[in-house]
């Protein structure tokens, strides 16, 4: 009996975590769409270093209080890269325009969404996150304009469910 008890916890703690990954975060595919244009940011070949190039950093707390990693490539695949992308998991978005231009968390999240893993965009647009702007709450992802040296955090407080 005892050696059933045990064989009955152990698959319920590994079902319990087979749909997240090492930092808890819900394992989803990416949505459709990658490539099409978000707000005012396109898709293309790149090579617009040297015309509008802007950093702004992004930190992610999980419901655990762990820092998340914002996945490397966001933004970025063989067809094409997004003007706003990530190259490492550092947090470090890049914004690289032929011109200058207007983007907004809310443009990077759709494209973290259509990129990667969907769990943490989709937790903030579910209500289920803070995001704060140099230490100060906003509103929505919708709100905050990106500009050279901003520096955002997103407390994520719990995940839609399933």
């Amino acid at each position: 009996m005892k050696k059933l008890s045990v064989a009955v916890a152990a698959a319920l703690l590994a079902a319990s975590c087979a749909g997240a990954d090492k930092y808890g975060i819900p394992n989803a595919d990416p949505v459709a769409g990658f490539g099409e244009t978000v707000g005012a940011v396109s898709c293309d070949f790149g090579g617009h270093d040297a015309a509008y190039h802007i950093h702004v950093q992004l930190t992610v707390i999980l419901p655990s209080g762990m820092t998340a990693p914002v996945p490397a490539s966001i933004g970025v695949k063989e067809q094409c890269m997004y003007w706003l992308h990530t190259h490492e998991p550092d947090g470090k978005l890049h914004v690289e325009a032929p011109n200058e231009t207007v983007a907004t968390l809310a443009d990077f999240l759709e494209i973290w969404r259509r990129s990667a893993n969907p769990s943490i965009p989709d937790a903030v647009a579910a209500g289920l996150a803070e995001i704060r702007v140099v230490g100060e709450l906003v509103a929505s992802a919708e709100s905050v304009v990106l500009a050279d040296g901003l520096g955002i955090e997103i407390t994520v407080k719990s995940f839609p469910s399933e």
